[in-house]
């Protein structure tokens, strides 16, 4: 049997500093598409209801969760909103 997915992300992660720096790179994309997705299983609900809920298909709650991406502020809005969650952003150093 191959490796699995992750095992496989982390030895590129170690072996590929090109993948390891895109990876980094993306960081923000990869947590903001996590906490969507959490929120949404919090909520109980499927990309289907969540969608039915913010007035939208569920291939465009689809495309939200995968990171293709980057949404507006609005459709984060609507998206926590839906899930009975609320937005935090915060900017650093």
């Amino acid at each position: 049997m191959g490796k699995s997915i992750e095992e496989k992300h982390k030895e590129m992660l170690v072996g590929d500093p090109e993948y390891a720096k895109v990876f980094a790179d993306m960081e923000e994309e990869f947590q903001l598409v996590n906490e969507l997705i959490r929120a949404r299983i919090r909520s109980g609900m499927t990309q289907k209801q969540l969608a039915e809920k913010m007035g939208t298909t569920q291939s465009s709650v689809a495309r939200l969760e995968s990171g293709g991406s980057l949404p507006s502020l609005r459709s984060l809005k609507r998206y926590a909103y839906a899930t009975g969650s609320k937005i935090k952003i915060s900017l650093y150093s």
